[in-house]
């Protein structure tokens, strides 16, 4: 990676032009090269580690329809716990990583979260159970904030959309497999099963990190957490982050329920609903990362936005079931296509000394977006139904698109005229 020179006094002052000057001195003009095979490996232990960390967030929203008399109805606070446990990881990240490192940030988050799944299985009463989800939440808050940070270190903006679109393909995968594993478990009677699972994934995903992420030592000179937040254009994408990241999220996890509920799709039949679903989440991020390169992160990032919002809007009619089954399919491939570039996005708003700073940040508003739209869809979803929370989506991702289109600039290179 080039070294890239601090950033002038003026984005101290909170000038926004300083942006110009730190995005300027990343190499956003670096040819479209393919990885390096070194460069190649080691985002693959990374997304190994994202798919691990997002089994985690994605399988309660699976089990909530065979748990809820055990839970005595009490599911919102173990979805808000979770994530708001991992806004509070995330915002730890930045201060660890200039004490240890990036990569051994990494590695202590992973170690964490594999002891704190493991410890769900033991049984326990309630709060047991909400603390354990409190545990493991600030351990994926450490992990994915330190492994987005190594991703964007390792590759160069002007194929980091690719790049981030990869990482986040291996999050997706989660939904594929571990959604239909929970519902065998919890069929099975041993719901509490997925978390070994997810535990035994962290632990390989962590020895792959050992192995194939460079270690890097940790960065002095860097500003304090707070600078980051004087830029313009990272406030925007943060913001955007919060509202795309916990609207998409939970309403996937709460349409499991809502499936059941209507009798649309037993609880027991969603397997392989949800495997499809699932991978064209995967595609959606593993293939559109580099169309993103190619015609500006910014107005893909926008274009998408504006799609998904149409695709919510048309699934709170409550379609029949070819439909719903084909726009819904449509709207896992727009949310995953976003997700990379928009994390790319994001990470140009800064310097490459600040990306820590910023990770945290962003790990912190993506988790606090699943923990706000799940206290708020909790609500909408007892007084509105589904169709309510698939609104309440559409306004989050408006908002989202609004925010981009004022706020977020794209580094010089890749001066997008939208």
């Amino acid at each position: 990676m080039e070294s890239v020179p601090a950033r002038d006094s003026a984005e101290a002052a909170g000038d926004d032009r300083a942006h110009v000057d730190a995005t300027a001195s990343q190499p956003t003009n670096a040819p479209s090269r393919s990885a390096a095979p070194g460069e190649a490996v080691a985002i693959a232990a990374l997304a190994l580690a994202a798919f691990s960390l997002n089994l985690n967030t994605n399988v309660l929203g699976a089990l909530l329809p065979f748990v809820r008399d055990e839970l005595d109805g009490a599911a919102w606070p173990l979805l808000a716990a979770a994530g708001f446990g991992s806004a509070a990881g995330a915002l730890a990240f930045d201060r660890l990583a200039r004490r240890v490192g990036r990569r051994r940030a990494l590695v202590l988050g992973l170690a964490g979260f594999v002891l704190a799944s493991a410890l769900h299985l033991a049984p326990g009463p309630y709060g047991w159970l909400l603390a354990l989800r409190g545990a493991a939440g600030v351990a994926v808050g450490v992990a994915y904030a330190a492994a987005s940070a190594l991703v964007a270190e390792l590759a160069p903006y002007g194929r980091r959309g690719a790049a981030m679109g990869r990482f986040n393909a291996g999050m997706f995968l989660a939904i594929p497999v571990g959604l239909p594993l929970s519902v065998a478990f919890a069929t099975a009677g041993a719901w509490r099963a997925i978390f070994g699972v997810q535990a035994a994934v962290a632990a390989i995903g962590l020895w792959c990190a050992l192995r194939a992420v460079p270690a890097t030592p940790p960065e002095t000179g860097r500003g304090e957490l707070r600078a980051v937040l004087r830029v313009g254009a990272a406030r925007a994408g943060l913001l955007a982050t919060l509202l795309h990241v916990g609207s998409f999220f939970v309403t996937v996890q709460l349409a499991t329920t809502w499936l059941d509920a209507t009798g649309r799709l037993p609880k027991a039949e969603q397997t392989g609903v949800w495997v499809g679903l699932g991978l064209c989440a995967v595609a959606g991020s593993a293939l559109f990362g580099r169309v993103s390169d190619a015609v500006g992160k910014r107005r893909f990032v926008l274009w998408t936005s504006a799609l998904l919002v149409a695709c919510f809007l048309f699934l709170a009619t409550e379609p029949a079931a070819l439909p719903l089954l084909l726009v819904g399919g449509g709207c896992a491939i727009v949310a995953s296509a976003r997700t990379g570039p928009l994390q790319a996005l994001v990470s140009g708003a800064v310097p490459q000394a600040q990306l820590d700073a910023l990770m945290s940040w962003r790990g912190a508003c993506m988790q606090a977006g699943v923990g706000l739209f799940a206290l708020n869809a909790g609500s909408i979803f007892a007084s509105y139904g589904f169709p309510g929370v698939l609104c309440l989506a559409a306004a989050w991702q408006t908002l989202s698109f609004v925010v981009l289109r004022i706020g977020a600039n794209e580094p010089p290179a890749h001066n997008d005229p939208a």
